[in-house]
């Protein structure tokens, strides 16, 4: 599934855009709804290879991704790793129910920007993305912009 929903947004001349990578249809739809409402413009992908493949060709566009790490065809670590090396900037934050803490400390040092345990409430889902997207970029290493 890969979706593209357009929307307004009435705080900026250009809205916020999130790649929103989920294997549960009724989840994607769900987060695809409320984020376009809440102003995003929204990419959606239900596996890992159309996630890479959205994020290669709007990797500009694309403010934050909101990455399931259990999905199906490429793994959600997988995902990242290709998305850093297109974007070494790339903010992502990984949803899930079962990370320890040894597992999140890796993530973190290798450039995840945060994390949202499942299940979470919806509205702080939304201001959590708006509040790491507005948020100055951490050290990567690098810093390069994408060109």
């Amino acid at each position: 599934m890969v979706e593209r929903t357009s929307s307004a947004n009435l705080t900026s001349n250009r809205p916020r855009t999130v790649l929103i990578v989920e294997d549960e249809q009724l989840m994607l739809r769900i987060l695809n709804q409320v984020f376009s409402e809440h102003g995003f413009q929204v990419f959606a992908a239900a596996d890992g290879e159309a996630a890479i493949e959205i994020y290669r060709s709007h990797k500009r566009e694309i403010d934050i991704v909101l990455l399931d790490i259990g999905i199906p065809k490429v793994p959600g670590w997988n995902v990242f790793l290709k998305m850093r090396e297109e974007n070494p900037d790339v903010r992502v934050v990984i949803a899930s129910g079962y990370l320890d803490d040894e597992s999140k400390a890796k993530m973190t040092r290798a450039g995840i920007m945060g994390f949202v345990d499942k299940p979470y409430l919806l509205h702080e889902l939304v201001e959590t993305l708006k509040r790491l997207i507005d948020a100055p970029v951490p050290p990567s290493g690098s810093n390069t912009p994408v060109t």
